[in-house]
């Protein structure tokens, strides 16, 4: 299991050099398709990426299913195949769609490989600067070949940067600002957020709405195998890509369970 390490990256690092690099600033108006109502971009690099990408994984590990973004867009019932005791790899094929199609140097390829149900190996490459993050359970995340310590402890939480949605910054700058999180950030790519969550430039964040699996599995590892405390916001339960879709799920990371909880307290503040 080791070797598939190296072998996977390998396969996204071709892949993004090849269907997604050369398509960024370069789509033509008919590469661009929308999803749905709410204006969800789809690009050609996501469909032909997602494709590759399912094709090497498959020659990889024949008797595998792959669950991909674009894919489970068109069969939900996919998903299905995490409750059952399968061997899944969860794919993201460009995540950030949206900062890609409008020129923005901010966007991720996921990959995880869920064995019966549980994360055990997760893949996030940043193809504009060449970085990618790789865990296996159990046996730590990696930056190619520099492991990653223990997530940031602050000293105070005015002294955290972290990732949360513009709502909910709008009414954390109404409160007293010595109490809240230094500084806000949403990069409207979570594969980028959990890079640099893995490489201590953000402290924490809080990912809420339908938690789809190909963008939290191998994110979520990722940060436990450097010390995060990861939980749900609701009942302080463990992620599991198993339970990943339904609506109104919040997911909080935090250095560790006394910050998380001083978190939810000044989240959840009203004033």
């Amino acid at each position: 299991m080791d070797s598939l390490i190296p072998t996977v990256e390998k396969l996204l690092r071709q892949v993004a050099e090849q269907e997604i690099l050369t398509r960024f600033n370069n789509l033509k108006e008919a590469d661009i398709q929308f999803k749905d109502d709410h204006g969800d971009p789809v690009t050609t690099a996501d469909l032909e990426a997602e494709n590759r990408i399912q094709e090497g994984l498959l020659k990889i590990l024949p008797e595998s299913h792959v669950i991909g973004e674009e894919g489970a867009f068109k069969y939900p019932k996919i998903l299905e195949k995490l409750n059952e005791n399968k061997t899944v790899w969860l794919v993201d094929p460009l995540d950030g769609t949206r900062n890609f199609s409008s020129g923005k140097a901010c966007y991720a390829v996921i990959c995880a490989l869920v064995l019966d149900g549980r994360t055990e190996m997760g893949w996030v490459l940043d193809p504009v600067a060449g970085i990618c993050i790789t865990v296996q359970r159990g046996k730590g995340a990696y930056c190619g070949a520099q492991k990653l310590n223990r997530i940031y402890q602050p000293d105070t939480i005015h002294s955290m940067t972290g990732s949360i949605s513009e709502n909910i910054q709008r009414r954390l700058h109404k409160l007293d600002n010595t109490k809240v999180p230094g500084r806000f950030v949403r990069y409207h790519c979570v594969g980028r957020e959990y890079m640099d969550l893995a490489l201590g430039k953000l402290q924490f964040a809080l990912y809420g709405g339908k938690l789809m699996p190909w963008d939290h599995a191998a994110g979520v590892l990722m940060l436990e195998e450097t010390g995060a405390f990861v939980r749900s916001v609701e009942t302080k339960a463990a992620y599991s890509p198993r339970h990943s879709g339904s609506s109104g799920e919040q997911l909080l990371i935090a250095p560790n369970e006394p910050t998380f909880d001083s978190l939810i307290q000044i989240i959840s503040s009203k004033k």
